[in-house]
């Protein structure tokens, strides 16, 4: 079994034990903590499977899921180090040079919907720094997508990868 599959079925065990633990709100997040801290190398270079695809998805769930528990616990700066973190790693997906063309697309789609939601996560918090941050935020994807030269528009090849 590769690594990612074995990371994968660590996550998978996080989220079946939460769905059916029968208590609404109470949750161990130390595997998500873990699972992130401890994330395959190769899960960020050219993904090229359906196991791939699904544990990238699982993966930026788990961020959310942490970004989001953090933010109710009251520790926003962690709880944005999170998204900040999802972010850059998909911006990191979207620049591999040996990435799907496919996949490239949708990081830089992803990326777009990702600075929606890191921006909405700014304008939530009431100290001055969040609005700067916001401000940042979008002034920087702005000049990333600008030297990604509009891949996000192009129409996807449809080479079977399930994206």
């Amino acid at each position: 079994m590769n690594e990612i599959q074995v990371w994968l079925d660590q996550v998978k065990v996080w989220y079946f034990a939460t769905s059916t633990n029968g208590v609404s709100g109470i949750r161990d997040d130390t595997i998500l903590v873990e699972a992130i801290n401890n994330t395959p190398t190769g899960m960020f270079v050219s993904v090229d499977s359906h196991l791939h695809s699904e544990a990238i998805a699982y993966w930026l769930d788990a961020c959310l899921q942490l970004s989001n528990t953090y933010q109710h616990q009251g520790k926003i700066d962690l709880a944005f180090s999170y998204l900040q973190f999802a972010y850059s790693k998909v911006q990191e997906m979207a620049t591999t040079q040996d990435q799907d063309p496919d996949m490239k697309r949708w990081c830089l789609k992803k990326l777009d919907t990702m600075i929606v939601g890191l921006m909405e996560f700014c304008q939530r918090q009431h100290e001055d720094k969040w609005h700067q941050q916001s401000i940042e935020l979008v002034n920087f994807h702005v000049l990333f997508m600008e030297g990604q030269y509009h891949q996000n528009l192009a129409y996807p090849s449809n080479n079977g990868i399930g994206f």
